[in-house]
């Protein structure tokens, strides 16, 4: 049976809540993760979900996810967005999950969501992190525009994402839709909420909130379980060959003369 987590973060108040990211050190990428963005509308097209903003807000965030997956030499590659049409994965309209109505949207919802979506635009490599930019989570109310959350299977594909227009306009926000889209990552990989200060995987609305993978978690997300799971959406980068090594010797060597 796939399991589910959620996360929330809130920016509301002021932007110095929030620090930089709080990583360990990179170390080696040994391996690649490639993620199929597919950006939501409604059925009419009048209504689209928070992508990542401009190129430079994009080339920001996606930056801050790849400083904190380095630290488990993992290569986060991001594909050009495909697009969505449908009231239902959007916000499950007709059905109210307004903010403050006091009634969130059905978890399983994000089962119903994957299960009709079809192929495209989920992407029909099985080692492609198919993530959902959506207007309500299934787990919430809507969260207003200060806030970024998600809900992802854990050890298996598939996330569903928002991220409130109002954080793309500061650093520190687009540093927490950075924070929250790399946490469901974690879970597609293959880790589950802990309590433990600064890390990743901590519990939403932890007052010690941070990005640091630790190496038990390291050990997890790199563990092959027998059939499908969050092993196979990562993909080893291969070792040059000695002689390609060769090769490069050689071309180095022919520079040096020609200076």
């Amino acid at each position: 049976m796939k399991k589910l987590h959620f996360v929330s973060l809130l920016a509301l108040a002021s932007p110095s809540l929030f620090g930089a990211l709080i990583v360990n050190s990179a170390i080696p990428i040994t391996h690649t993760l490639t993620v199929q963005p597919i950006i939501v509308s409604t059925s009419d097209n009048s209504e689209t979900a928070t992508y990542l903003g401009t190129a430079a807000q994009q080339t920001e965030i996606l930056g801050h996810i790849d400083t904190i997956w380095a630290q488990a030499g993992i290569d986060v590659e991001f594909l050009l967005t495909t697009t969505y049409s449908n009231d239902f994965a959007f916000d499950d309209r007709p059905n109210d999950h307004s903010n403050g109505s006091g009634n969130p949207r059905p978890t399983s919802d994000i089962n119903d969501i994957f299960s009709t979506i079809g192929n495209p635009p989920l992407n029909s490599n099985p080692s492609v992190l198919n993530m959902l930019f959506v207007d309500i989570v299934p787990g919430f109310e809507f969260t207003s525009e200060n806030t970024a959350n998600g809900l992802a299977y854990i050890d298996f594909n598939g996330v569903t994402q928002f991220a409130g227009d109002n954080l793309l306009s500061f650093s520190l926000g687009r540093e927490v839709i950075a924070s929250v889209i790399a946490h469901e990552i974690g879970h597609n990989l293959g880790l589950e909420h802990l309590v433990e200060a600064e890390n990743l995987l901590q519990e939403g609305g932890s007052p010690n909130q941070g990005e640091r993978i630790s190496s038990d978690q390291i050990d997890t997300i790199f563990t092959d379980d027998a059939g499908l799971d969050g092993f196979d959406l990562l993909v080893a980068i291969p070792e040059p060959t000695s002689s390609v090594l060769l090769v490069l010797s050689f071309v180095g060597f022919t520079f040096q003369r020609r200076r």
